[in-house]
């Protein structure tokens, strides 16, 4: 004999407060069980788009750092001396273009890949939970979303950026 919880799984939409969330071990049996799922669910959801906004500004603070390095490089370049100028006629370095290795290894891709493996696995739980059916469940997950982007989202400099479509 189990004395573990046990809550039923229904597979269409319902209003129960009884319900399995994600793994055996996360049962919520009691109201004020369920109520605290809830909220928990609320807050990873609202949570899940601070990430997509700290991963779009990372990689905004990123581009910028490397249009700087890039502006830099030309000033330097376009305020050498000339030819019989008075300083040195070596030649100013060419600026090197990393390598595919070196742009896969930088410690900004690291990151951003690490960030994006931690969204794409929320983004799957938070789906997950959806397909309880609960009716409340689903609906801490769309409100923490919602208010999420609403404190997150209107910072887009493109209104055609998307994280869905290139």
């Amino acid at each position: 004999t189990s004395t573990a919880k046990s809550c039923p799984m229904i597979m269409v939409f319902h209003a129960g407060h009884c319900e399995r969330i994600l793994w055996r071990g996360w049962v919520a049996s009691t109201v004020t069980e369920f109520v605290l799922s809830a909220l928990a669910i609320f807050l990873v959801s609202f949570l899940y788009e601070a990430l997509k906004f700290l991963r779009q500004q990372l990689a905004r603070r990123e581009a910028r750092r490397a249009s700087e390095q890039l502006a830099a490089e030309q000033r330097r370049k376009n305020e050498a001396p000339a030819a019989g100028g008075c300083c040195s006629e070596a030649p100013l370095a060419e600026p090197r273009e990393q390598t595919y290795w070196q742009r896969l290894f930088a410690s900004s891709h690291i990151v951003q890949s690490l960030l994006n493996l931690l969204q794409i696995v929320i983004s799957y739980l938070l789906m997950l939970i959806f397909m309880t059916f609960n009716y409340w469940l689903c609906l801490a997950v769309i409100l923490g979303l919602g208010l999420g982007y609403f404190f997150f989202g209107w910072n887009k400099k493109n209104p055609d950026e998307s994280e869905c479509c290139p």
